[in-house]
């Protein structure tokens, strides 16, 4: 009978129990993403020996949270997002292996964020779904507002606005239900930023207001200046210049004390716009000045290049063009690079994109059997309410209690033997997917755990090793989706008028560097002002692609010619001193069914795509290409295209 009231009083208090552990869990989910100065390389280590530690210890808990953090170290620090999913799926195995069902509530999480940084929003909410429906088990209103947040976040990004301002309005509820201020100041705060974007500033500047004075009384120095910057812009877009500017500088004199220099480039820039907007143009420039070095320092793009666009303005106003021009120039600079860097970022989400297709297969056979496991579970949950219903009436249940343990025992030796062969799968299918990629994991690996025992020269070696095997995928994944828009419609080949000239001019500006570093002169014999008439995109990448090759197959010292021949089309020509073809070589140069991957004077590796590709686009703007070649004395590579009048 003792151990009877021990078991009752022992499930009376354990909801109690588990709602605290959940809300100290809440807190250590949140903390994962709060920046930190230690290197990524520490983090990783320290998480890595934490997690031997829980494993020696069997502590099944504290291992499935290790797991979380190494995926959210490796999403949010590091950005090697397939580590990251491995990490996460082992972080699934276990709590479908041990029923950790709040800790399976942080992986959905962290899946979720990591889906939303390769840009696939659909499968992020998802996760999120995911994590509210395993949330509704224990109804922890805690989670349930972190989830509502996260919701709202990548509805805003995803473009549902709508759906988002629900989100936040129910996290806010909540958080005022639970008398949790911070939270109840961030639910404010966005819902603000929803009420913006639907154009109702009364509305929103109230929500903002309302979220100052509660970070303010929290002391949140960093959320407090976020919102007064919110504020300033929001009297800006309601035409009281007054307002605004007692915001933006009471947000920077926060900033200044923080010492964020990001921050402080957006508050000295929105200053600045403001004195632009009243024609107050020298305290205007002061303050752009200000946020350019401020920018500058930090490389922010985006507000180096508002800082440029907005001086530009102030010193045509000024009727100073020459720095007008200047800054316009720079502001045109900093859009290139800023739309470059946007390309990289979307061939690199495209990339990762398709490494988490092929990982969904392995969260999809897990998911599977989370779904089978649950309605075990669930059977097993009503047999067990049945059996401590009748334990107090008669000595019936005592028995049917050892009949049960037995069956569980025997049920747990199945799931057991079911996980066991689970693990093997895995091992397999993880296998499989990672052997394409063996060899820079096995740079990457050898860098971090290793670094400390290799020379300088030795790591120069592998990262020059690895660069050099990087570029070469990025190269052929870039000329493959090229290839592919090209094969499947997607490029439309509209003809245009366009500078040929100024194209091969800013080819040249922007390969240089490579030339130099080869000691290549580049020469240019082409009249300027010659126009043409195709689909300028495509032509420019043929050019970009004979350049670069000449570059790669001419030796220290030697000399690479552009030149464009008169006549009834442009004949262009790259002719170089390299290394040269075989006749073979040249015959089957452009065939799709021969690829042609040789490596380059200082042991650059191609593609073997990128020929391909420069003959696809020459004939579907209506040109030829070809090649004249001597083995040991250099190629000219020429194709043409439709002339029109020159500018001269």
């Amino acid at each position: 009978m003792k151990l009877f009231f021990l078991l009752i009083i022992f499930f009376l208090f354990l909801p109690n129990c588990s709602s605290a552990q959940t809300n100290t869990n809440v807190i250590w989910y949140e903390g994962l993403y709060v920046p930190t100065k230690r290197s990524v390389d520490k983090q990783i280590k320290a998480a890595e020996a934490k997690l031997i530690e829980a494993r020696q210890s069997d502590n099944r808990a504290e291992e499935a949270r290790l797991l979380i953090e190494l995926g959210v170290i490796n999403i949010t620090r590091s950005r090697e997002y397939e580590k990251a999913v491995d990490w996460l799926v082992q972080s699934l195995a276990l709590e479908d292996s041990t029923d950790l069902h709040q800790e399976r509530i942080f992986t959905y999480l962290g899946l979720a964020r990591l889906f939303e940084e390769v840009g696939n929003y659909s499968k992020s909410i998802e996760f999120l779904e995911q994590a509210s429906k395993q949330n509704e088990d224990t109804k922890n209103r805690v989670i349930l507002s972190l989830i509502l947040n996260e919701t709202g976040r990548i509805n805003v990004a995803y473009g549902k606005i709508d759906d988002a301002f629900e989100n936040f309005e129910i996290a806010l509820e909540i958080a005022r239900e639970l008398s949790l201020p911070a939270r109840e100041a961030d639910a404010l705060f966005h819902l603000g930023q929803v009420l913006t974007l639907k154009g109702k500033y009364n509305e929103s500047l109230k929500n903002h207001k309302e979220a100052l004075r509660i970070r303010r009384s929290l002391s949140d120095k960093v959320k407090e200046a976020q919102s007064l910057n919110e504020v300033g812009e929001l009297y800006r877009l309601m035409k009281n210049d007054e307002r605004s500017l007692a915001n933006h500088v009471a947000a920077l004199e926060i900033r200044q004390k923080i010492k964020n220099k990001a921050d402080i480039a957006e508050s000295y820039n929105n200053i600045g716009v403001l004195y632009f907007q009243q024609k107050i143009f020298k305290r205007a420039i002061a303050n752009l000045d200000l946020a350019l070095d401020a920018g500058r320092e930090v490389q922010e793009s985006n507000q180096i290049y508002k800082s440029y666009d907005y001086l530009s303005r102030c010193y045509k106003e000024q009727k100073d063009f020459k720095r007008a021009i200047e800054y316009r120039e720079s502001c045109s600079a900093m859009q290139d690079l800023m739309q470059g860097e946007k390309n990289e970022r979307e061939l690199l989400e495209a990339q990762n994109q398709y490494l988490m297709e092929k990982k969904e297969i392995e969260i999809g056979k897990l998911e599977v059997n989370q779904r089978n496991r649950e309605k075990i579970i669930e059977e097993q949950e009503k047999q067990q309410k049945f059996l401590f219903a009748l334990i107090a009436l008669s000595i019936v249940v005592v028995i049917l209690v050892l009949y049960l343990y037995a069956m569980k025992r025997k049920s747990n030796l199945a799931l057991q033997e079911i996980n066991d062969t689970k693990d093997k799968l895995f091992s397999i299918i993880g296998h499989d997917l990672k052997g394409p990629l063996n060899s820079f994991t096995a740079f990457s690996s050898l860098l971090i755990n290793h670094a400390d025992k290799l020379t300088k020269e030795e790591i120069k070696t592998l990262s020059v090793d690895l660069d050099k095997s990087l570029k070469n995928l990025m190269a052929l994944l870039e000329n493959l989706l090229e290839w592919s828009r090209s094969q499947t419609g997607n490029i439309d080949f509209k003809a245009e008028e366009f500078d040929l000239s100024t194209m091969l001019s800013e080819n040249i500006e922007l390969l240089k560097g490579q030339a130099a570093n080869k000691k290549i002169t580049l020469i240019s014999e082409y009249k300027t002002g010659l126009l043409a008439k195709a689909h300028s995109n495509s032509i420019n990448t043929v050019v970009r692609n004979l350049l670069s090759n000449a570059i790669k197959f001419t030796p220290e010292g030697g000399k690479i010619t552009l030149n464009i021949e008169e006549g009834k089309q442009w004949l262009v020509s790259v002719t170089d001193t390299g290394v040269g073809m075989s006749q073979a070589t040249i015959h089957s140069l452009f065939e799709l069914g021969t690829k042609h991957s040789t490596l380059g004077t200082a042991k650059e590796k191609g593609t073997g795509l990128g020929l391909i590709l420069c003959k696809d686009f020459v004939e579907k703007n209506g040109g030829t290409i070809g090649v004249e070649s001597v083995e040991g004395k250099g190629s000219k590579f020429y194709f043409t295209v439709s002339a029109l009048n020159s500018i001269n």
